[in-house]
């Protein structure tokens, strides 16, 4: 029987992690969503209704204008200084040929060494798709098995007698109450595996999340209660009967607080501007100048937006005229442009609030993501 150990990052393994999981968790790998096309509809898909089912790009949380925009993914990359990528969806053999080509892209601009891993259901497998992701440059491939049908499962005998460079491996959430199926899952792709993942079950809310009468373990968690106890199980199952499998069980935990995390304080390092304060969490501090009150769907309001260069010329205009009347340094005030806000210290935006309200304005000092879309944690209105 092998050693079922808990890892500092809030999981446990037994024997060795996957290549990608072990940079998932220094946050060294860019989200690489290259479609939400998927021919599965799994009742526990947390997918958003901005992505699900939709032919749509995001690298990390940028979303890009198109597949050719290879721009917004390099950028994307050197941001995060990322040493490697997770290709998801969706389903990224929906769309092969944009799939090896951004594999392509990324081991042209930053090298063999960048680590590439793959998301798939078992729906797409062919010889032709292996070979041409083998051909791009594939380092690790996961197969996501369908829990509660084995139709497709005898496709793994398509890797038999057949040698790609990407290693292989399983990845399957862990549903409540699951051991059965799970275990049936183990016994047949264990022998024909390198790496097994086992993923805590995420609630989600939305609509295309249709697993009934499950709840979170408590409100502080979105980690669905049962999932942990039958990872758990299965743990101690694998160790019995595979104790030379490799074995990794991941906690909604690990990718909130680890995954993410880590992305964030990467990435917070490049973004952050010269006036920001940089928290423990990687998160953003800085105050802020709005034009108008930001509330219920002001994001969705900003893209409605038609005569943004109107609004631009008012801020530059009002940053102009505060950095004459206060003598602030132009280094510590900017405009933000995708968002139609000023920006600055939180130091002189407390020393200005009360003019900049008597004005009509709306000063706040804002915490937030580093992120492309800049999301907010807080906005406290001074």
């Amino acid at each position: 029987m092998s050693t079922i150990e808990k890892t500092k990052y809030y999981s446990w393994k037994i024997n060795n992690l996957a290549k990608g999981c072990k940079q998932c968790i220094k946050g060294e790998k860019l989200v690489m969503f290259i479609t939400g096309v998927c021919p599965r509809h799994c009742n526990y898909c947390p997918l958003s209704e901005q992505k699900k089912n939709l032919d749509v790009i995001f690298a990390n949380e940028r979303k890009l204008n198109d597949e050719n925009d290879v721009k917004s993914v390099i950028e994307e990359v050197k941001a995060c200084k990322s040493k490697g990528a997770g290709f998801t969806g969706g389903d990224p053999l929906s769309k092969i040929e944009r799939t090896c080509q951004y594999i392509k892209i990324l081991k042209k601009n930053f090298g063999k060494k960048f680590h590439i891993h793959l998301y798939t259901s078992m729906n797409l497998l062919s010889e032709n798709n292996l070979k041409m992701l083998d051909d791009a440059g594939l380092d690790e491939l996961r197969l996501h098995p369908e829990l509660y049908s084995n139709k497709l499962w005898n496709k793994i005998n398509i890797f038999k007698n057949k040698t790609y460079s990407f290693t292989l491996g399983i990845e399957i959430p862990v549903l409540p109450k699951s051991f059965s199926k799970t275990k049936r899952v183990i016994d047949y792709f264990a022998p024909h595996v390198n790496f097994i993942n086992l993923n805590e079950l995420e609630i989600s809310d939305a609509e295309s999340f249709k697993i009934k009468n499950v709840r979170t373990r408590n409100s502080q968690y979105y980690g669905a209660a049962g999932s942990h106890e039958t990872a758990m199980k299965i743990l101690l199952y694998i160790a019995e009967k595979y104790p030379k499998s490799n074995v990794h069980y991941c906690t909604c935990k690990l990718k909130d607080k680890v995954q993410l995390g880590e992305r964030l304080k990467r990435r917070s390092k490049n973004a952050a501007k010269k006036f920001d304060i940089i928290t423990e969490d990687g998160t953003l501090i800085r105050g802020v100048i709005y034009l108008e009150k930001p509330g219920f769907e002001y994001k969705k309001r900003l893209n409605e937006i038609k005569d943004k260069e109107k609004i631009i010329e008012k801020l530059i205009t009002i940053k102009d005229a505060l950095i004459k009347k206060y003598s602030i340094p132009k280094s510590l005030m900017e405009i933000d442009y995708s968002k139609l806000r000023i920006i600055t210290n939180i130091g002189i935006i407390k020393n200005i609030a009360k003019d900049l309200k008597s004005q009509g304005f709306f000063p706040a000092i804002v915490e937030q993501y580093p992120t492309y879309d800049q999301m907010e944690v807080e906005v406290e209105f001074i």
